[in-house]
């Protein structure tokens, strides 16, 4: 099992590390190429409208090609998206283009790596300590990926904000290339081991989602969280970008460091007995308070991006959380991917609306405006969700 670890936290941090060199400035960059908001707000719809039709065939293919394998086409693909954005002008075509390709390979990669440890942990009998492979791994890659962001952004992104999206595609291609030889630890390689089996996306899906009711159920649960989150994960660089300097890097650094301290704030609760449900429900409510109190303080500048990184602390810690709990009530083992894949395709679907509504906010209130509106109804229907959850079970 030691191999298998090693193998998921050095192939994960490498595709992180490839994402975290242009995170902080590919806003900032269409913005300085000349794409206006609605335009950036539109590149994130498709990404996200393409994710949505893309993310349930791709768990699908994962559980049947291998994961190891799918991981290795997605970051394939994802370089081609970065590359067509970064040496094209600003043209409409440009950006339906490269997001379909990054939406297609983050599709891809989303849920394949943590499905193919879990698989591997059943496997060896040690599906108990998922979630501190989890919390690990993020304890392990967020001070990695808090210099390669910070490399990105701070250095690269002032010399060139091109040349942060230039690097990342390079490094995902170089993560295609390592992969090759761990192949021979694929699993759920099925198309290799029956080579007549036919694809049944529909009925497979369906039968998966009758056997995993309760799963389900929780992901339904889980979604209002994207409310209050997906905002702030997007338009952060914005909001807090001042004059001409990139300071993106800065601020990644820190959310790095805030990161670092989630994770090991979730080692130490997860190891007492505590319902992943209720911690989930705390951060839930913690972030709502912060993500408020961000926008109202924003004219003291640095009070307003602590209050910011108090945020981004409680959502890694509710991100942690999610992760291990869906992963954790997963029974269905040949088809964990597929599942994982279902939760990512209804989080797209909501995104999408989602960003639609932030789009209009923003465009015609503010940022801070479309933060706080999509917080309160992201809480409420959290707390209803809830609500009816606890109801059912007495029931």
């Amino acid at each position: 099992m030691q191999k298998y670890k090693r193998i998921f936290y050095f192939i994960s941090s490498l595709y992180d590390i490839s994402l975290a060199v242009w995170s902080g400035t590919i806003y900032l960059f269409m913005h300085q190429i000349g794409y206006t908001y609605g335009q950036i707000n539109l590149f994130l719809s498709i990404f996200w409208l393409i994710t949505f039709f893309t993310e349930i065939p791709s768990g699908y293919i994962a559980d049947r090609l291998g994961y190891l394998k799918t991981i290795q086409i997605s970051g394939f693909i994802r370089a081609a998206g970065l590359l067509v954005l970064a040496f094209n002008a600003c043209h409409l075509w440009v950006l339906v283009i490269s997001g379909i390709l990054t939406a297609l390979g983050d599709s891809l990669q989303s849920g394949t790596l943590p499905s193919w440890i879990a698989n591997k942990a059943v496997v060896n009998k040690e599906k108990n300590k998922l979630g501190a492979i989890y919390s690990f791994y993020n304890l392990l890659s967020t001070p990695i990926n808090m210099v390669f962001g910070f490399i990105g952004a701070q250095l690269l992104g002032n010399i060139d904000l091109k040349l942060p999206l230039i690097v990342g595609a390079g490094l995902l291609v170089i993560t295609g290339v390592i992969v090759w030889p761990l192949l021979k630890y694929d699993s759920q390689n099925l198309m290799q081991k029956h080579p007549k089996v036919q694809f049944h996306l529909v009925s497979d899906v369906k039968t998966v989602i009758k056997h995993e009711l309760t799963t389900f159920k929780l992901i339904l649960l889980l979604l209002p969280i994207t409310f209050i989150s997906a905002g702030p994960l997007d338009q952060w660089q914005l909001y807090f970008q001042q004059g001409k300097q990139i300071k993106s890097g800065i601020i990644l650094l820190a959310m790095g460091l805030v990161g670092m301290l989630g994770s090991l704030v979730y080692r130490k609760l997860s190891q007492k007995p505590q319902h992943e449900l209720r911690l989930i429900s705390i951060c839930v409510l913690l972030m709502t308070g912060t993500i408020c109190l961000t926008v109202v303080t924003r004219k003291a500048y640095y009070l307003s991006l602590a209050l910011f990184l108090l945020h981004d602390f409680f959502g890694k810690i509710e991100q942690i959380a999610q992760d291990t709990f869906l992963q954790v009530t997963i029974e269905t083992e040949t088809r964990r991917a597929t599942l994982i894949s279902v939760s990512n395709a209804l989080e797209a679907a909501v995104s999408v609306v989602i960003l639609a509504i932030n789009g209009y906010l923003s465009d015609h209130y503010g940022i801070g405006t479309a933060w706080i509106s999509l917080a309160v109804v992201g809480i409420l229907l959290f707390g209803l969700a809830y609500l009816f959850k606890r109801k059912s079970s007495s029931d």
